[in-house]
């Protein structure tokens, strides 16, 4: 009976110890499959920190050594990094300023060049309109008209657009659109070149 309750005994240890080693290779198992996934992310979280604008010294956050040779050519090529990168901006900076400038003189001019127009062809259109009234009477009297009929001189081009430098992207193209888009609306002369090509309309039939 003695060696049988000790067999027993030994039996309930030796299970005891199949299920703690059973658990322990689970854990293990399962702190593997955390430890590849876990890997995975931090290759990919590398990759993504390399492909990143380079701006910072220490972007992995460990620990480095500042004197090193390694650290020291990472300061330089930085500083010299940011340097272009500074002359770049001011540079940018610049020729959108100059742009601007040129925008502003450019608008003031054609607004005038808009103005000289528009006063050339409301000059013409009033003496179209005495004329008219003119040939209506000679017309009723059974004369000819006092004076041949106005035409409208050549009116200014308009002023060419600044064009925009390849660093300012496509405002160039469009811009140069919406001036063509202005300029076919305010020069008139179709209009006014279809009234041209007609007879002068002064000769009246007694």
């Amino acid at each position: 009976m003695a060696y049988q309750t000790v067999l027993r005994e030994l039996e309930a240890c030796e299970a005891n110890f199949k299920s703690t080693l059973l658990g322990m290779q689970s854990t293990v198992v399962l702190q593997e499959m955390f430890c590849e996934r876990l890997s995975g992310q931090l290759a990919a979280q590398e990759e993504k920190q390399k492909k990143r604008k380079k701006g910072q010294l220490n972007c992995n956050g460990l620990p480095r050594l500042l004197t090193g040779d390694a650290f020291y050519g990472l300061v330089i090529e930085h500083k010299e990094t940011s340097a272009i990168e500074e002359e770049a901006r001011k540079a940018r900076k610049k020729l959108r300023d100059e742009r601007a400038g040129l925008m502003e003189a450019w608008k003031e001019a054609d607004k005038k060049w808009l103005e000289r127009n528009n006063s050339c062809q409301e000059v013409y259109h009033h003496e179209l309109g005495l004329w008219t009234a003119e040939c209506a009477r000679a017309k009723v009297e059974k004369r000819q008209p006092g004076w041949r009929r106005p035409k409208l001189g050549k009116l200014e081009s308009p002023i060419p657009k600044p064009v925009a430098d390849s660093t300012d992207g496509g405002e160039a193209e469009g811009d140069n659109g919406e001036a063509d888009d202005e300029n076919n609306g305010n020069n008139g002369n179709n209009e006014d070149d279809t009234w041209d090509n007609e007879s002068d309309g002064g000769s009246i039939e007694e």
